[in-house]
This record gives structure tokens, sequence and C-alpha cells, in this order.
């Protein structure tokens, strides 16, 4: 009889409301010690109002000035990841899956695909039917965004990932502008406001994490509510208009 090699681990963090700078620092100490041992780890957890702009981002995609976003309480980074703009708040999951390619032995674009998977089969357990588009990207639900994936790779390790809009304040959006199809902008929607009813953060968390499990082979082997690189207490913020 032979065995099964043993799947490779998964570290998982669950971390809740974090704050954005805090978990791009924690992420670079992963992939430094993910270069020092096999398997994976897996962040998810919630951000403050937070816009992060990636390789395709442009600061002409974001509709408010500098003065607008700090009256909002929103923070804006510039990352190395994949993808155009993101605007992170609560009630939207963001899950950081740092992965050593060779590992599953993945291509760049074979990784992408995985991530799509995990999130088109965490909504079709919501009765939600995603699709896959290039142009803009993301997985939609009909017209509208409900998901983003953006990539980074260093020494032949991912990291970044992907955001999931389960419950936030959709009117927030609209400090975004990126282009859409055939010439409007870019709709940005949610699991809650599709299905028309309350979606538990709990029972999606589960869901991604198992879905991720399945997607990339991996065996998960502890689970942790905090890191002691993060601070316990978020930053401050609001939810104001914009003035004028």
């Amino acid at each position: 009889m032979t065995l099964e090699p043993p799947k490779p681990s998964l570290e998982v963090y669950l971390l809740g409301l974090v704050d954005f700078a805090d978990v791009q620092k924690l992420q670079r100490r992963l992939v430094y010690e993910q270069g020092e041992r096999d398997g994976a780890t897996l962040i998810v957890c919630e951000h403050p109002p937070t816009l992060s702009v990636g390789r395709l981002g442009s600061r002409a995609h974001i509709a408010r000035d500098d003065d607008a976003l700090a009256s909002m309480g929103i923070r804006m980074f510039w990352v190395n990841r994949g993808g155009g703009c993101v605007l992170h708040l609560p009630g939207q999951l963001a899950c950081y899956l740092v992965l050593p390619l060779a590992v599953r032995d993945l291509s760049p674009m074979g990784y992408v695909a995985g991530l799509q998977d995990v999130l088109l089969q965490v909504l079709d357990e919501f009765e939600l039917r995603g699709t896959v588009r290039h142009a803009p990207h993301g997985i939609f639900l009909g017209e509208a965004r409900v998901a983003s994936i953006g990539v980074a790779i260093n020494r032949g390790i991912a990291y970044h990932g992907f955001t999931l809009n389960v419950g936030p304040y959709l009117d927030l959006f609209d400090v975004l502008s990126e282009p859409g199809s055939a010439g409007s902008f870019l709709r940005q929607t949610s699991m809650e406001s599709r299905r028309q009813r309350p979606t538990l953060m709990s029972k999606v968390r589960e869901a991604l994490v198992r879905r991720t499990e399945a997607v990339f082979g991996l065996d998960r082997r502890h689970l942790y509510t905090h890191h002691p690189q993060l601070r316990r207490k978020v930053l401050s913020h609001v939810y104001a208009p914009s003035p004028g």
C-alpha cells in the first residue's frame, strides 16, 4: 500500500479589524519566514477605510482629493501588488495568502486562477453565481464587482491576495472612478446586497479558509486570532461625506 505524501501545511490567522499598514509589515515578515519552511500562511481580516493603489492603479481613478479623503478618515497607500485601486472597508474581507509557488508547482497565472476558483466556490455556497472578468479585472455579480484580486511575487513566494465584499457600506465606493465596460464607471456590490439578507461574516470566513485549503491542496495545522507583531488597537476612523 502506497501512502500519499502529506499535504503542505497552512497556518491561518483570523485577525478581525486590523490597520492596513500593520498587515503589510506582517506580510513582509511572513514572506521572509516562508522562505525557510514549507507550507503556506493565510491572513483573513478587515481594514478601517483605506485606499490601496496597485501597479495598474492611478490617481486618476480616485474621485476625491487628498483633503477630502482625509476628512472621510480614508488613508491611501501605494502597494506593489498587481491590480488597480481597492477601497478597503469594515464588512469586506481582505485575504492575504503567502504561498511558495513551487510547493504546489504553480505558475503565476495558475495561482491567480486558483484564487478565482476559491472566490467562485465561496459565492456558490451562498447561492451567488460569480463570473471572472479581465477588463476590468475581478469577480463580478452581474455588472458589478464583488471581489478584487491583486498579487505580488518575491523569490517565488506569492503574497497579497484578494478582497471580498460581504456587507460593507457601498456608498463609500463613490470615492473611486475606475473605468468599467462600455465607457461607464465600475460599480461595486456585496454579497448582502445581492442576497437581500444578512450574511454572517463568520460563515464566509470559514468558507474562505476551507476552500483555500481544497483548491491549493493544503492541510490546516494551526489557527490563530492574533500575531505578536500587530497592535491590538486599530487607528481611529470616521465615516463622513466629503465636503462640498
